[in-house]
């Protein structure tokens, strides 16, 4: 019996110390679509258990997305302070990709304590010029011949989906 009252007075005297952490999370961050790779989403740190065990190198980790996707990591930026960043593995269009993202960032430390917590990141439209496509997009070699009279040599048609004022 005094062994069970010793382990509630360990107990209760641990639980005035705080947990294994992650601190600014959850959060939700935005992020411009086509952004490069390394591109900063959100800033986050890790609070130490009572044990003051590091974490485990490697960590924290990206266990999970919805949807799924490759287009974020974590770095390691200094001492428990973590960035969520753009890995460029992945291109992040509005028009034509997921606009939210759920990361669960899970984080361990070397005695096992463990968090996990979710970044919603939105991805923002960014008014986009007109490409061309096929051909034109590699680019084209035009030969005018000597002599030739002045007039129209290419005549091209194109849109903008996300300004219907340039069509």
């Amino acid at each position: 019996m005094q062994g069970a009252v010793f382990l509630l007075g360990l107990l209760g005297a641990m639980s005035g110390r705080e947990a294994l952490h992650l601190v600014h999370l959850p959060a939700t961050s935005t992020v411009a679509e086509n952004s490069p790779p390394e591109t900063p989403v959100h800033k986050f740190s890790v609070n130490l258990s009572a044990s003051l065990s590091p974490v485990i190198p490697g960590w924290p980790l990206i266990i999970n997305t919805s949807p799924l996707t490759e287009a974020f990591k974590v770095n390691w930026l200094s001492g428990t302070d973590f960035e969520v960043v753009t890995t460029g593995k992945e291109q992040l269009d509005f028009e034509t990709g997921p606009n939210i993202f759920d990361l669960q960032i899970y984080v361990k430390d070397d005695v096992g304590v463990t968090d996990l917590q979710i970044l919603t990141v939105q991805v923002t439209d960014v008014n986009e010029p007109p490409q061309f496509q096929g051909n034109l997009a590699q680019g084209l070699d035009l030969y005018i011949l000597e002599g030739t009279n002045p007039g129209f040599i290419y005549q091209v048609e194109a849109f903008d989906p996300e300004d219907i004022s340039r069509n």
